[in-house]
Protein backbone atom coordinates (compact mmCIF):
# COMPACT_ATOMS: atom_id res chain seq x y z
CA UNK A 1 0.00 0.00 0.00
CA UNK A 2 1.43 3.39 -0.98
CA UNK A 3 1.35 6.34 1.36
CA UNK A 4 -0.71 8.99 -0.47
CA UNK A 5 0.90 12.28 -1.39
CA UNK A 6 -0.34 15.30 0.55
CA UNK A 7 -3.56 16.69 -0.89
CA UNK A 8 -3.29 19.74 -3.14
CA UNK A 9 -5.42 22.63 -1.89
CA UNK A 10 -7.68 23.89 -4.70
CA UNK A 11 -9.37 27.29 -4.70
CA UNK A 12 -12.50 26.38 -6.64
CA UNK A 13 -15.49 28.39 -7.82
CA UNK A 14 -17.47 27.49 -4.70
CA UNK A 15 -14.72 27.44 -2.09
CA UNK A 16 -11.79 25.28 -1.10
CA UNK A 17 -11.23 21.73 -2.21
CA UNK A 18 -8.56 19.10 -1.75
CA UNK A 19 -7.15 17.07 -4.63
CA UNK A 20 -6.53 13.54 -3.45
CA UNK A 21 -3.64 12.41 -5.66
CA UNK A 22 -4.31 8.85 -6.83
CA UNK A 23 -1.71 6.30 -5.71
CA UNK A 24 -0.63 3.33 -7.82
CA UNK A 25 -2.31 1.03 -5.31
CA UNK A 26 -5.62 2.93 -5.57
CA UNK A 27 -5.43 2.96 -9.38
CA UNK A 28 -4.83 -0.82 -9.49
CA UNK A 29 -7.62 -1.45 -6.97
CA UNK A 30 -10.09 0.66 -9.00
CA UNK A 31 -9.10 -1.08 -12.25
CA UNK A 32 -9.58 -4.47 -10.60
CA UNK A 33 -13.02 -3.55 -9.22
CA UNK A 34 -14.15 -2.15 -12.59
CA UNK A 35 -12.52 -4.97 -14.58
CA UNK A 36 -10.53 -2.60 -16.81
CA UNK A 37 -6.86 -2.12 -17.58
CA UNK A 38 -5.39 0.51 -15.28
CA UNK A 39 -3.85 2.30 -18.28
CA UNK A 40 -7.25 3.80 -19.16
CA UNK A 41 -7.47 5.43 -15.73
CA UNK A 42 -5.33 8.45 -16.50
CA UNK A 43 -7.05 10.60 -13.88
CA UNK A 44 -4.44 12.22 -11.62
CA UNK A 45 -6.68 12.54 -8.60
CA UNK A 46 -10.07 13.77 -7.49
CA UNK A 47 -11.07 16.99 -5.74
CA UNK A 48 -13.03 16.51 -2.54
CA UNK A 49 -14.49 18.99 -0.05
CA UNK A 50 -12.24 17.62 2.70
CA UNK A 51 -8.81 16.15 3.31
CA UNK A 52 -8.33 12.38 3.27
CA UNK A 53 -9.34 10.58 6.44
CA UNK A 54 -7.60 7.63 8.04
CA UNK A 55 -9.64 4.48 8.69
CA UNK A 56 -10.04 3.76 12.39
CA UNK A 57 -10.15 0.03 11.63
CA UNK A 58 -7.08 -0.59 9.48
CA UNK A 59 -5.28 2.74 8.97
CA UNK A 60 -6.01 3.01 5.22
CA UNK A 61 -6.31 6.56 3.89
CA UNK A 62 -9.65 7.36 2.27
CA UNK A 63 -9.41 7.44 -1.49
CA UNK A 64 -11.15 7.28 -4.81
CA UNK A 65 -11.02 3.48 -4.57
CA UNK A 66 -13.31 3.69 -1.53
CA UNK A 67 -15.80 5.82 -3.49
CA UNK A 68 -15.81 3.29 -6.34
CA UNK A 69 -16.10 0.35 -3.92
CA UNK A 70 -19.00 1.95 -2.04
CA UNK A 71 -20.95 2.77 -5.22
CA UNK A 72 -20.45 -0.72 -6.66
CA UNK A 73 -21.29 -2.65 -3.51
CA UNK A 74 -24.34 -0.52 -2.71
CA UNK A 75 -25.61 -0.93 -6.29
CA UNK A 76 -25.69 2.86 -6.76
CA UNK A 77 -23.67 2.95 -10.01
CA UNK A 78 -22.68 0.38 -12.60
CA UNK A 79 -19.07 -0.32 -13.53
CA UNK A 80 -19.52 1.17 -17.06
CA UNK A 81 -20.99 4.36 -15.57
CA UNK A 82 -18.05 4.73 -13.18
CA UNK A 83 -15.50 4.09 -15.93
CA UNK A 84 -17.17 6.89 -17.93
CA UNK A 85 -16.97 9.25 -14.94
CA UNK A 86 -13.32 8.38 -14.31
CA UNK A 87 -12.39 8.89 -17.96
CA UNK A 88 -14.69 11.84 -18.85
CA UNK A 89 -15.43 13.50 -15.49
CA UNK A 90 -18.43 13.61 -13.18
CA UNK A 91 -21.91 14.54 -14.34
CA UNK A 92 -22.59 16.94 -11.47
CA UNK A 93 -21.97 17.74 -7.83
CA UNK A 94 -22.14 15.05 -5.22
CA UNK A 95 -24.36 15.20 -2.17
CA UNK A 96 -22.46 14.49 1.04
CA UNK A 97 -22.50 10.82 1.91
CA UNK A 98 -20.88 8.30 4.23
CA UNK A 99 -17.77 6.50 3.08
CA UNK A 100 -16.78 2.98 4.10
CA UNK A 101 -13.21 1.68 3.91
CA UNK A 102 -12.83 -0.68 0.96
CA UNK A 103 -10.28 -2.76 2.87
CA UNK A 104 -12.02 -3.45 6.19
CA UNK A 105 -15.55 -1.92 5.79
CA UNK A 106 -15.14 0.46 8.75
CA UNK A 107 -17.00 3.74 8.22
CA UNK A 108 -14.74 6.79 7.93
CA UNK A 109 -15.64 9.72 10.18
CA UNK A 110 -17.62 12.54 8.58
CA UNK A 111 -19.35 12.89 5.23
CA UNK A 112 -17.66 13.14 1.84
CA UNK A 113 -18.48 14.96 -1.41
CA UNK A 114 -16.87 16.63 -4.42
CA UNK A 115 -17.91 20.28 -4.36
CA UNK A 116 -17.30 21.48 -7.92
CA UNK A 117 -17.25 18.96 -10.77
CA UNK A 118 -15.47 21.20 -13.30
CA UNK A 119 -12.28 20.83 -11.27
CA UNK A 120 -12.96 17.30 -10.05
CA UNK A 121 -9.75 15.77 -11.36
Amino acid sequence: MDEPAPSEVIDGPDGMGYRWILTNTERAHIADMLNVDDSILVIRGNVMAQERSVCGGCGKHSGLDDLVHNALHAGIHSAPFMVDVLVNGPKGQSPAHDLVCSRCTTKYEGSFCWPFPRTWA
